[in-house]
């Protein structure tokens, strides 16, 4: 019987493009531009104009239908940028979160990622002596000698091999070509960089002499098995560059250029130098190491909440977890909440597993994302440390991801896609058959409720790291001050003063908390009311004293300070309340000769970043750290002695039902900042509402009672983890429209069968009610079936496109 002619290539692209539909257009593929791989990057047309797209399938033959099929316009990518576990989890974000599939992938990728073809590619020297292995590679050589720097999407034209990329890159791993990437890395630096010539190693030994330098050259290459750097190999064996010079002469190795590496040290703290400590374990510690290295070892999906009080060495477990994922050549995931946390585990990282660690973040340079991305590609790197983002890193075998301050909001993205990564973390780790493991000090309410039906494990740390106690809690109620403040001032308590003093003639370290960036959040004129609002939101611009700027902090809009009021001409401008500037401000005047930073989203901003005012303040050169809730997470500072709330009431008057959660959350966090050393620890908090439940929680270390009382709330208003939530907001400049909008959702979301047993708040206007120049309404829907919620909207919304709403599966924020 013959054999069977092999299939076709598939001709059809399934394509997720960037607009407003919850399916994949078919695009045919035309013959000149090969077979395309689902994960790659097309470029379409999308009615009178062309989209980038990612092909999330293929297949054999055209739907059915009868209507027009279009052709794909270019083929970006020769190799696949989202690998077959980012597309499912781009499918089930899709499905999960109610959002078009051409949203999903365009967030998993670094915005500024070149498309393949656009980079250029050139022979080395030893690509050029090197013989061809096969007759592709001797076309490919051919046409780099023709002449370099050439485009590999002009070399699939001309060549037409259908495994170029996978040459090109075998090649460049070898050290036989080098490839400049487009844009940012066009003006790279080009080091030196050898490989070990063709031969036995034997025999390259024996050309070596007597040369000690020498055969260990030879040596640490062959170990590497890749080309090395020539900082790199004298580093490692500690020999001059005339060492490897002499080697490339005697033809034992070979010599070519490569761009250099852009180093990440500015996002990590520096290293203390030498060997990391190895911590010996407490016993709770060393149990939940052995639950988890367990759960590596036996493969498949498992989900642990780790708990436990701050500075109990939770770090430390799950480093643990991450060099036994290591040793058994999976790979890992760590993320954080915010930017800010980075440099310091970065540190501990870089330490730990050096070059197997990858950065991700959006304060990187572009030409830094780019090189962390590939090197994770590659497998270069087999660690990857960032915010929500990192989680969608291409990362192959996946054994371990954590999501350290599980209980963060910032896990929840506020723009659409309008995900969790907490909870995609959860899914990514079960689709890879991964350990995750949640890490909190105070974990969130959906977690622990998770603890409870099973669904997580649960570790506990119960005591904290060497002889460090818990600090002692101060409670100062400041309707019992009696302090003389100007106008918009904070309160600086006499007690306060008096334990800032104390740890300051100690020679310890502050650290004080106003979660409030800027000078004063209102500039009001006293002669004629006028308070500078935003004319697109409405809400008064936040004063910046240093940069003299009024800024909106939700829509981003700027303009100058006027030297007097522009309505009624008076010099009677007076900054109201008090942001971090003022806070610096006013503790400069009580303590002028007391160094001083501030850590908040406009020092991120600045030269060097958070990276920059936690390196000075780990190294002792600030004595006080003035900061917004940047300054509660995560940091180890062992000289901290003191931590104070200049105003605990910030979050409980939010019209929030996660407003306490978040209060005592924060509060708990800062509190955890003092007395990680040998010196006991005291924490400050001054508040109008000395009897809530939540500061007294925090100031007695009573997580139980908080708990019971959160839970007792959530559950007699049907608010989660006791049900499932969806929001629904319309936005619209005009506010009758916005409101009438919404109005007829709300009409066919309560006549939808499904609307049996949903509770439905709204339409109401939401807390924040305009902004970006739309009037917000909003409506929630609650049910104790996630799922029932989802294809109520599904099935009963379908507005036109001209209605800008926005649906929030799982909101975290409901301003």
């Amino acid at each position: 019987m013959p054999p069977s002619p092999p299939s076709p290539p598939p001709a059809y692209a399934e394509v997720a493009v960037p607009v407003p539909l919850d399916y994949a257009l078919v695009y045919r593929v035309p013959a000149h531009l090969g077979p395309v791989e689902p994960g790659c990057r097309v470029r379409v047309p999308v009615g009178r104009r062309e989209h980038v797209g990612v092909v999330v399938g293929v297949r054999e033959k055209a739907p059915e239908g009868g209507y027009e099929i279009r052709e794909l316009a270019a083929v970006l990518d020769l190799q696949p940028v989202l690998t077959p576990d980012l597309l499912e989890l781009a499918r089930f974000v899709a499905d999960y979160y109610l959002t078009p599939i051409g949203e999903v992938p365009r967030m998993m990728l670094p915005g500024s990622l070149p498309p393949w073809g656009d980079r250029r590619v050139s022979l080395t020297n030893a690509g050029a002596l090197a013989p061809p292995r096969d007759a592709g590679e001797e076309r490919l050589v051919a046409a780099l000698l023709a002449g370099p720097g050439q485009r590999l999407a002009d070399l699939q034209r001309t060549l037409r091999l259908p495994d170029l990329g996978a040459r090109v890159e075998a090649l460049r791993q070898l050290g036989r070509l080098s490839v400049e990437e487009p844009g940012a890395r066009r003006g790279a630096r080009y080091v030196t960089a050898v490989d070990l010539a063709p031969g036995e190693l034997d025999g390259h030994l024996a050309a070596c002499g007597r040369s000690p330098h020498g055969r260990a050259v030879v040596e640490v290459l062959d170990a590497l098995g890749r080309p090395a750097t020539l900082r790199e190999l004298t580093a490692a064996v500690g020999c001059g560059a005339s060492v490897v010079r002499r080697l490339v002469k005697l033809r034992i190795l070979r010599q070519f250029t490569q761009p250099e590496r852009l180093s990440l040290a500015r996002h990590r703290l520096s290293s203390a130098g030498g060997e990391p400590p190895r911590w010996e374990l407490r016993p709770d510690q060393r149990a939940a190491v052995t639950a988890l290295t367990a759960a590596l070892a036996a493969g498949g999906f498992a989900a642990f909440l780790l708990r436990g009080m701050t500075g109990s060495g939770k770090t430390e477990v799950y480093l643990r977890a991450v060099e036994r994922t290591l040793e058994l050549g999976r790979s890992a995931i760590l993320l954080v909440p915010e930017i800010a946390l980075v440099p310091a585990l970065a540190r501990h990282a870089v330490e730990r597993f050096g070059r197997d660690l990858a950065i991700l973040h959006s304060n990187l340079s572009s030409g830094e994302r780019e090189q962390e991305w590939e090197r994770l590609r590659r497998g270069e790197a087999r660690i990857v440390l960032g915010p929500r983002s990192a989680l969608f890193a291409p990362l192959a075998s996946v054994g371990l991801v954590i999501v350290d301050e599980e209980h963060d909001a910032a896990y929840k993205q506020d723009q659409t896609p309008r995900y969790n990564g907490r909870d995609l973390a959860l899914w990514r780790a079960r689709a890879a058959g991964a350990v995750a493991v949640l890490v909190s000090a105070t974990p969130s309410m959906e977690s622990r409720h998770n603890v409870a039906a099973g669904k997580l494990a649960a570790l506990a740390l119960t005591a904290r790291v060497g002889r460090a106690e818990l600090p002692a809690g101060i409670l100062v109620d400041l309707r019992d001050e009696r302090v003389e403040l100007r106008p918009g001032e904070v309160c600086f308590s006499q007690r306060l003063l008096a334990e800032i003093r104390a740890a300051l003639d100690a020679g310890d370290q502050v650290i004080l908390l106003r979660n409030r960036r800027g000078y004063s959040p209102i500039l009001l004129c006293r002669a004629c009311g006028e308070d500078f609002r935003c004319p697109d939101c409405g809400l008064p611009f936040t004063f910046h004293r240093r940069a003299r700027r009024l800024m909106c902090h939700y829509c981003g809009r700027e303009r100058g300070v006027p030297p007097v009021c522009p309505q009624c001409q008076e010099p009677a401008l007076d900054p109201i309340g008090a942001g971090t500037e003022r806070v610096e401000e006013q503790f400069k005047e009580l303590f002028p000769d007391v160094p001083v930073d501030v850590l908040d989203a406009d020092a991120t901003r600045r030269a060097g970043g958070a990276a920059a005012v936690l390196e000075r303040f780990a190294a002792g050169r600030s004595q006080v750290l003035i900061g917004t809730q940047m300054v509660s997470k995560g940091h180890h500072f062992p000289r901290v002695s003191l931590a104070a709330v200049l105003d605990a009431d910030t979050y409980l008057g939010f019209p929030d039902f996660r407003a306490v959660e978040r209060t005592y959350a924060l509060l708990t966090q800062l509190a955890g900042r003092a007395g990680r050393g040998e010196r006991p620890g005291k924490v400050v908090i001054q508040t109008f509402h000395p009897r809530h439940y939540a500061i007294r929680a925090v100031l007695e270390n009573d997580d139980e009672t908080f708990v019971r009382e959160e839970m007792r709330f959530r559950r007699s208003f049907h608010y989660p983890p006791f049900t499932r939530m969806v929001q629904l907001l319309v936005r619209h400049k005009d506010r009758a429209k916005a409101e009438g909008q919404l109005r007829e959702i709300a009409a066919r979301l309560l006549a939808h069968p499904l609307a049996h047993g949903v509770l439905v708040a709204g339409p109401a206007l939401a807390p924040l009610e305009r902004l970006r120049g739309k009037w917000r309404y909003q409506l929630l829907l609650r049910s104790a079936s996630g799922g029932r919620l989802r294809r109520l909207v599904r099935e009963a919304v379908d507005v036109p496109s001209s209605v800008d709403l926005v649906v929030d599966v799982d909101p975290y924020a409901l301003m």
